[in-house]
């Protein structure tokens, strides 16, 4: 039996059949591609609907209100949407929401979770009305009056009510979140009184509406804070009622005052009560201060501390190792006087506390 003889093909048919092989395995993929993507699509829409959306966290908005404000609703399909978008309308529609997350609960649910914030402070517009912001620095709402807040003055806001303030573009803005934020680490904010940011190289904060902090420059802000605090709380009685101030030696100082006095220093009339003493060189060269906030002077105790230091009518608190302190007290001074004239001072460098890092 005669065999058949295989025809051969010339090197251009073989290579057009090499291409037909290859574009069909192509169509088939595209095809498989296709039929797999359509099944996923309709498994997506017949399947993977919302039924149930729960709300973790919230207090101030409820449930209901929040699910109604979100661009997804039961029914709609659990993947079909852009989170980023939702979750972005969500926090400017409910301007006290400081944080929000969106996660599925397969096979149909999806869980909010909320933070909330409160108004920390009031910011004074030209028109005299006032814009409450939280501690984070989110613009809550528009009000005209302060609601009791700290007001703070100096300030012009540019955001829209949901908004957080941006940093870097605005010094007095920066300013004062600068001041929420260590003023909150310090545990001091639910006590401030009122933040004057007029000058920024005169910083006042008031505290428990009994003391008026002058800070200086926010250079040194958080040291600063930690300091005055550790004052207050240790060396000043629950009478006292003044400013708390450094001179050029970075020595605080602290100088009795009405409590209308230190309300004035949050005001636009705040100049009427002078500000940190200025530093004088006496003609012996020696520095001290000048303070004359009623006419009188007042005489900066730490001036003849080292010469004072076995006189009678000086206190040396060393009995605390963390905290000595070489300057004079005059123990004949009386808590219910009101004299402007006493200056109490205080030594920085020796009432440093060791668990401060040192970041200002």
């Amino acid at each position: 039996m005669r065999r058949r003889r295989r025809k051969k093909h010339t090197p251009d048919q073989m290579e057009q059949q090499r291409r037909g092989r290859k574009i069909f395995r192509v169509l088939g993929r595209v095809l498989l591609t296709g039929i797999v993507l359509a099944a996923a699509v309709v498994a997506m829409t017949v399947f993977f609907r919302v039924k149930t959306i729960s709300v973790e966290g919230a207090e101030q908005y409820g449930s209901e209100e929040l699910i109604a404000g979100m661009d997804v609703q039961k029914g709609d399909n659990l993947y079909l949407w852009n989170k980023n978008r939702v979750l972005s309308d969500l926090m400017h529609s409910f301007p006290y929401l400081e944080s929000a997350q969106l996660r599925r609960k397969l096979p149909d649910g999806l869980v909010l979770t909320v933070t909330e914030c409160t108004a920390a402070a009031a910011v004074r517009n030209e028109d005299n009305t006032f814009t409450y912001i939280s501690a984070g620095g989110k613009v809550l709402e528009n009000n005209a009056a302060d609601g009791g807040l700290p007001t703070v003055l100096g300030v012009t806001l540019n955001a829209q009510i949901g908004d957080f303030l941006a940093t870097g573009t605005d010094a007095h803005v920066d300013a004062m979140l600068n001041v929420l934020e260590n003023m909150d680490a310090a545990g001091l904010l639910e006590k401030m009184s009122f933040l004057n940011l007029n000058d920024l190289t005169d910083v006042r904060i008031g505290y428990d509406k009994r003391f008026d902090i002058r800070a200086g420059s926010l250079d040194d802000l958080t040291y600063r804070l930690r300091f005055a605090q550790t004052v207050i709380s240790d060396r000043l009685s629950a009478s006292d009622i003044g400013r708390l101030y450094w001179d050029a030696q970075n020595r605080l100082h602290f100088v009795p005052e009405t409590a209308e006095d230190v309300a004035r220093s949050g005001t636009d009339q705040a100049g009427d009560n002078p500000v940190t003493s200025p530093a004088y060189t006496n003609p012996d060269g020696e520095v001290g201060t000048t303070d004359n906030t009623n006419g009188d002077d007042s005489t900066d105790s730490s001036s003849d501390s080292s010469d004072s230091s076995d006189s009678s009518d000086n206190s040396d608190y060393s009995d605390d190792s963390d905290y000595s302190d070489d300057s004079s007290y005059d123990e004949s001074y009386d808590d219910s006087s009101d004299d402007d004239s006493y200056d109490e001072s205080y030594d920085d460098d020796s009432y440093y506390d060791d668990s401060y890092d040192g970041e200002g």
